[in-house]
């Protein structure tokens, strides 16, 4: 279900002089896309991305999702005007606070300040914001609820998944070194493991999202397999029967409905490796959770041992800040037992990490390394 879009919001930007190289840049090559489009023929969008959108790739380097808006763009645009704006969605850009945007270009992300302009009512562009270029400027006009809710960042990826397991990682060591003579690090590592499930949680409902897509598409697509197979029986049958008309009509359906899986195979492909990433990404934190486990259980014998040192308070603290950095250095490799199900993911992981430690050690014996 789509959300009506009643309102509009205006964020100027003030992109520094290297983003702004990065936005004139992109426009550039939208207009190249525009460009390409003007000189292509198709019936429709599926004639015209099986037609075009490999060339506006290969030639522009823009993001994907950014050449498929051109494709629809290009239908509501007036030649005879410039293109001085780029589509946007959910993909292509997302508020991060109360000042930055990000925004993907040719040259990769970046992430710039912005200021509200204000608000206007009424949204009817077909995508969900778009970027502006005038003289001196550049803005973002995104389409809003209502005049004073901002548009939200609601999806979470597998590369935000990941970049918050390697801060919870980081801060288990920093703040257990940092703490360890004035709180308890016992405390900061169970903290890391709470917190490690719930990325798992996430991680795991992302995998299943797109496997679920995955389904659906491989569904799809068979679906358009046989259909297309039945057309070939029915031409063949208006052929033999001096039905050229009905045979021409088929002829033109089966076409569509080869173009329409053409561009459902690109879709297949690259929910494949979505999942093969979700798939790293739960890999990832499942030896992230076992070197976790690990620190809880280091840290406990570090307290346990200073609890029954008979020794003066300065060697006792000594003791237990000496114990704390021997559980942060010290690296086993060998995970925890799971406590809370999700065993096969864990085991996995730990086969997974014996065969690259075997491949490691192989490497070195042959001088590879």
């Amino acid at each position: 279900m789509i959300t009506r879009l009643l309102s509009r919001i205006i964020l100027v930007l003030g992109p520094t002089k290297q983003d702004l190289s990065s936005l004139r840049e992109t426009l550039s090559a939208y207009r190249d896309a525009m460009s390409i489009l003007d000189q292509t023929e198709g019936a429709n969008l599926v004639a015209l991305h099986t037609a075009a959108y490999e060339n506006i790739r290969a030639r522009t380097g823009l993001p994907s999702r950014m050449a498929t808006l051109a494709l629809r763009d290009h239908s509501h645009h007036d030649p005879e005007q410039p293109v001085q704006s780029i589509p946007l969605d959910a993909k292509l850009f997302s508020v991060k606070g109360p000042d930055t945007v990000s925004i993907a270009t040719i040259n990769g992300r970046i992430v710039v300040p912005y200021a509200v302009r204000g608000y206007q009512e009424g949204w009817t562009d077909f995508t969900e914001a778009r970027l502006m270029f005038e003289e001196n400027t550049v803005t973002i006009h995104a389409g809003i609820r209502s005049g004073f809710q901002p548009n939200k960042e609601t999806s979470m990826n597998n590369e935000g998944i990941l970049a918050r397991l390697g801060r919870v990682i980081a801060g288990v060591v920093n703040n257990a070194v940092d703490t360890a003579e004035s709180n308890n690090p016992v405390a900061v590592a169970q903290q890391a493991v709470r917190e490690i499930g719930k990325i798992a949680e996430e991680a795991r409902a992302a995998l299943g999202v797109a496997v679920a897509a995955g389904h659906r598409l491989k569904a799809k697509a068979k679906d358009l397999d046989d259909e297309i197979q039945d057309l070939d029986e029915k031409i063949k049958v208006g052929l033999e029967n001096n039905r050229e008309d009905l045979a021409r009509a088929a002829t033109g359906l089966q076409i569509d409905l080869e173009a329409q899986r053409e561009a459902l195979g690109r879709a297949i492909m690259e929910n494949a490796a979505e999942i093969t990433e979700a798939e790293a990404t739960l890999r990832s934190i499942a030896s992230a959770k076992a070197d976790a486990h690990k620190r809880v259980e280091d840290a406990q014998k570090a307290a346990k041992t200073a609890a029954h040192v008979d020794s003066t308070p300065s060697q006792r603290n000594d003791q237990r800040l000496a114990d704390a950095l021997d559980a942060i250095e010290r690296v086993t490799g060998t995970p925890a037992k799971p406590t809370n199900g999700a065993a096969e993911i864990e085991e996995l992981g730990r086969l997974q990490r014996q065969n690259a430690i075997d491949a490691r050690l192989k490497a070195f014996r042959e001088g590879q390394r």
